[in-house]
């Protein structure tokens, strides 16, 4: 008999688990998944070389130049007007010049919500030139001043080789230069906006944000956000970060006493340092990416808000090609027959409905979820404010 008890506790949990999750659907409202994609999905009204020639330094631009010195002799005077992507020309010893560019879009995050399989979607189209490496996580948590050694493709952390990582996709912008662009996608740089800038700010003791350093490098960049109910996102990281998990009744009150401990941390730092330090701090990282109002501000606070796409994963989900297409709208780039539905590379449909990791991660404990929205709340309630007041970010 007490070998039998362990499945029963489990089946127990998951049916209390799955009348819960029934619940929560009848009491939430009709959500249409894309109403609020309209006034978002406006293409750009500004060149690149525009909006370099008439930028403005930020405030604090002594300090975000002292602790990212390497960026700024890479930078041009000016961009090639002939291309809609950030590109110029550099001028070689032999007397020939190369074609060096930069990302015209960045998703900026957040991980566990989607953003592979987005960014993959994208670079179908044919005017998306897709970068090998999607997520260098250089503005954030690549270190300046870089001690690293070259890799076998040359790259050693400075600023100069981030260039050079767009160089392949220099040579298939140019040949459509007045439409091909490309983009990034590094998941941390949403969340990380005041704990990295060119590695922990803490450590560099800089008041400096991520977003202020990329108004300087790149403040003509495209910026797409996706967001997951963050308890959701956290349960989903907890289990991807961790490899020996097991579907036993102590696995759960395992995550329950995680969750417990997370909270108790961030609360007993915020009590002691208030919110902006902890964010700096970073820790524990999984439940503070979840706090996704906690950081736009900061955000637009540097990026008029045009620039910013703001997608909710549950509702790409449910309509993922009109989402796709008014992420292609948002950037300005041409429709594309296909683009949206096709599976992306690398990337199958149930990675992003959630379907093959609901069937292979632990349940949550309903006491589990209920200690995480109650977290949650007041975060999602400034995210909705901050959205119009719309109820979607309110899950």
């Amino acid at each position: 008999m007490p070998g039998h008890v362990q499945p029963y506790c489990i089946i127990a949990a998951s049916l209390c688990i799955l009348l819960q999750s029934a619940q929560a659907q009848i009491q939430q409202p009709s959500i249409d998944p894309v109403s609020y994609l309209a006034s978002q999905a406006k293409g750009p009204s500004y060149t690149v070389a525009g909006v370099w020639e008439r930028h403005e330094h930020v405030p604090n631009w002594q300090e975000v130049h002292r602790v990212t010195a390497d960026t700024w002799d890479v930078l041009p005077k000016a961009y090639d007007p002939a291309f809609k992507n950030p590109c110029w020309k550099v001028d070689q010893p032999d007397g020939r010049s190369s074609l060096k560019c930069l990302p015209y879009f960045q998703i900026l995050g957040v991980s566990k919500c989607g953003t592979t399989d987005l960014y993959h979607r994208l670079a179908r189209h044919n005017d998306i030139v897709e970068c090998a490496w999607k997520g260098p996580h250089f503005f954030d948590e690549t270190r300046y001043p870089s001690h690293a050694k070259p890799n076998r493709d040359g790259y050693d952390g400075t600023f100069q080789a981030y260039v050079n990582l767009y160089d392949k996709m220099a040579v298939s912008i140019a040949q459509d230069p007045a439409v091909r662009i490309t983009g990034e996608a590094s998941s941390n740089t949403y969340t990380g906006v005041l704990a990295f800038v060119r590695g922990p700010t803490i450590a560099k003791r800089t008041n400096a944000t991520l977003a202020q350093y990329l108004k300087e490098a790149t403040p003509f960049a495209r910026f797409i956000v996706l967001c997951r109910d963050p308890v959701d996102r956290y349960h989903s990281a907890y289990h991807y970060y961790r490899h020996n998990w097991t579907s036993t009744p102590e696995a759960l009150e395992e995550f329950h006493r995680k969750a417990e401990a997370d909270i108790l941390h961030w609360n007993d730092c915020v009590a002691r340092q208030g919110e902006a330090r902890c964010l700096a701090h970073y820790s524990p990282q999984q439940l503070i990416k979840g706090m996704y109002a906690a950081f736009l501000p900061y955000w637009l606070s540097e990026f008029p808000r045009d620039q910013m796409l703001i997608i909710r994963t549950e509702d790409y989900k449910a309509a993922p090609q009109q989402h796709v297409q008014a992420s292609l709208d948002f950037l300005g780039v041409r429709s594309q027959i296909g683009i949206g539905m096709a599976r992306a590379p690398g990337s199958a449909p149930t990675k992003l409905s959630g379907v093959r990791n609901q069937k292979r991660y632990n349940p949550m404990l309903p006491k589990t979820r209920q200690l995480l929205e109650e977290f949650y709340r007041p975060y999602n309630q400034r995210m909705a404010e901050l959205n119009g007041n719309d109820p979607r970010w309110l899950w």
